[in-house]
């Protein structure tokens, strides 16, 4: 994944009033996690990984951390 295809995700989910779900790879699990990103803070989020990953959305401090894919979701969590 790259990053501009990230932002385009994130202003796609802007637009139509979604959350993200960013997939990652962290060191030490053999299988990738799922952040959710919830609508009222996409901005703040984008700005976060543009700042944090690079333009292969590589963690700039910790290259086994890596956004693999993102999509635009209707996240519900009742409890």
């Amino acid at each position: 994944m790259r990053i501009e295809m990230l932002e385009d995700i994130f202003e796609e989910a802007k637009r139509d009033g979604a959350d993200i779900c960013v997939e990652i790879t962290i060191p030490g699990q053999d299988d990738t996690e799922f952040i959710i990103n919830r609508n009222k803070s996409l901005n703040n989020k984008l700005n976060y990984y543009k700042n944090t990953y690079d333009k292969n959305c590589v963690h700039k401090n910790n290259e086994s951390i890596k956004i693999v894919s993102a999509t635009a979701i209707e996240f519900s969590c009742e409890f």
